[in-house]
């Protein structure tokens, strides 16, 4: 997994070939990077202990739904 951190105090931990907005995966952004309007300030592999990730498929036309607070691409709808 990767625990986002931007600067403006949002985190989370998505999987790193999650989409981002922008076409790139979650695991591609690195500190500086801006994302989703903040500066990402942390952007670093952790383990995780569950049994599977699981995503949403949002009705409208972007495919873009936010996670605690953190607008993301969803990976259901390749």
């Amino acid at each position: 997994m990767v625990e986002l951190i931007l600067g403006d105090g949002r985190a989370l931990f998505a999987s790193p070939g999650h989409p981002a907005i922008d076409g790139r995966a979650i695991g591609d952004l690195v500190v500086g990077d801006l994302y989703d309007g903040a500066q990402v300030i942390s952007s670093k592999r952790v383990p995780y202990g569950g049994e599977a990730t699981y995503d949403v498929l949002p009705s409208g036309e972007t495919g873009f739904y936010f996670a605690n607070g953190i607008l993301l691409d969803s990976a259901l709808r390749r």
